[in-house]
């Protein structure tokens, strides 16, 4: 593309100050285990909520997406304003356990309600699927990004990423990456909003940009029988990826988890999803945007950064570098928040359980430093395999809503069932690794039925498959089910955050209720 001076000033600039001050955090972090993998829990609701934001966006939002919303309409905004139901399982079921019991890793919370087994299990899965599905996704997507902005070779492309985004990671942990992502996601979110705005104005309104109203491209929810994006396929995002997504998810608990405290947790959350409101305006309208622009591209992948170009760049000033620098400093931020989560599970739930179980802070920092540098290299060595698929997101998705059925059920029957024990739990888990490859037989047999509805269909077996394993091993001890079994005395925050001045507006029902008639709202007005 071509880019004038001004552009690639600001874009230089732009990713030399978030380097900077990833950087500049880690210098002043506490030289100890838990402020390098949790921030010594000092993360304020802001910079919770923020972080979320710039973890879970990433590529596959801002590359993946743009070129999802291309190819099929609005339904794709259903990633984005589909996710109060998830949110509100984490807010209720799981944030209290979490923070309560000061847990580290999901894995390690696992072990605490079931047993030893259920935790390697699930930290394995964690690995694996962080470094050949999220990390490559992200740093292929990434690479795509450098490649059709810069025209710079795709796989070198791909290596920068990980050498400038692994940096101050390595150097900081969680403090560098939560503090950069505020940084990141709110420029971010303002070049999307700028994309959606002159849009608005180029094509004349919502009803251009949405196309006919008689057309599928402009209304969230479609048919049963849509070849791509079912209602039916919806509802098993709703209640399946996304409660894997954001109630089991390391690398987006681990801001949570590095918390203040409980009433920041909660806020963050809140904070994000309402953030996600406007997410959908800056990651999905773009394409949509894009296909009343460019009705024709060959690869719906390239939206994004084709858009931005036809509108952006005629504004001059560099704000078409700041854009781009936005779209890859928010694929740095998944980069980042990717390699911490995962050197965090190697150190905590391997490292010092099994080879060094007296591991002072120095060793784990390094240990944590060296597996970082690992997991990078792997991301980048697995890249390739990515473009095998015909989209960016349809990558993310496939290989994801399989793997999340068994960790949903495991984790729901945890805190609401008190017969699931150890055995139930690891045998479940253990589907998560023969469901990650039906993508790959979906492909080989040109499966015509579609995906999200055959997860859906999974749900079923996987259930009756986990109440029968239950049932074969005696039920856990009264000591864990009264410690670890959810209570309604647990909708309550501990007094300890409560005590004192305790004003209507940091009451968290309230904001939850506040995003319940904004998202119904949306489905209204988009249905």
């Amino acid at each position: 593309m071509n880019l004038d001076f001004a552009d690639y000033l600001v874009f230089f600039g732009y990713m030399a100050a978030v380097i900077g001050i990833g950087f500049w955090v880690a210098r002043r972090e506490k030289a100890t285990a838990r402020a390098y993998f949790l921030a010594e829990n000092s993360l304020p609701w802001f910079a919770v909520g923020f972080s979320l934001i710039a973890s879970s966006i990433s590529t596959e939002q801002f590359v993946g997406q743009v070129g999802f919303a291309y190819r099929y309409g609005l339904a794709v905004s259903n990633w984005d304003w589909g996710v109060l139901p998830s949110v509100t399982i984490m807010l209720v079921f799981f944030i209290p356990f979490y923070l309560r019991r000061r847990i580290s890793t999901m894995p390690e919370y696992l072990e605490y309600r079931f047993g030893a087994s259920t935790r390697v299990v699930f930290a394995v899965i964690t690995v694996l699927s962080y470094a050949f599905i999220n990390l490559a996704g992200v740093l292929y997507s990434g690479g795509l990004a450098l490649h059709v902005i810069f025209g710079i070779n795709l796989w070198l492309a791909v290596l920068l990423l990980a050498v400038f985004a692994g940096a101050y990671t390595i150097a900081g942990g969680l403090a560098s990456v939560a503090w950069t992502d505020v940084l990141q996601s709110i420029l971010l979110l303002a070049s999307g909003m700028l994309v959606f705005f002159l849009g608005l104005h180029r094509l004349g309104g919502w009803d251009a940009i949405r196309g006919p109203l008689e057309s599928a491209r402009a209304h969230l929810i479609l048919p049963a029988d849509h070849p791509a994006l079912p209602w039916t396929g919806m509802a098993v995002l709703f209640l399946s990826t996304n409660t894997w997504y954001y109630a089991t998810n390391q690398y987006i608990n681990q801001r949570i988890l590095g918390a203040k405290d409980e009433w920041h947790a909660h806020a963050g959350m809140l904070f994000a999803t309402l953030l996600g409101v406007f997410l959908t305006f800056s990651g999905c309208f773009p394409g949509l945007i894009a296909y009343r622009l460019f009705p024709n591209l060959a690869n719906p992948d390239e939206a994004y950064p084709r858009v931005v170009t036809e509108l952006v760049g005629p504004l001059g000033y560099g704000l078409r570098g700041l854009v781009f620098a936005a779209l890859i400093g928010i694929i740095m931020s998944t980069v980042d928040s990717l390699v911490n989560s995962c050197s965090t599970v190697l150190t905590i739930d391997f490292y010092k359980r099994f080879w060094n179980k007296s591991a002072n802070d120095r060793s784990m920092i390094r240990f944590g430093r060296i597996s970082s540098t690992l997991i990078l290299l792997v991301g980048v060595l697995w890249a390739p395999m990515v473009g095998r698929w015909e989209s960016i997101f349809g990558y993310f998705q496939e290989c994801w809503f399989f793997m999340a059925v068994p960790v949903v059920i495991v984790f729901l029957s945890a805190v609401l069932w008190k017969r699931a024990n150890n055995f139930t739990a690891t045998a479940t888990l253990l589907l998560c690794l023969p469901s990650t490859l039906l993508p790959y037989f979906l492909h080989r047999f040109n499966v015509q039925m579609n995906a999200f509805n055959i997860a859906g269909l999974l749900i079923v077996p996987v259930i009756v498959f986990h109440i029968a394993m239950a049932y074969l091993r005696p039920a856990p001890s009264r000591q864990i089910v009264d410690k670890w079994i959810w209570k309604r005395s647990m909708l309550r925050l501990p007094e300890a955050i409560t005590a004192g001045h305790y004003p209507w507006y940091k009451r968290l029902f309230y904001w939850w209720l506040v995003l319940l008639i904004v998202y119904v709202g949306l489905y209204i007005v988009f249905w």
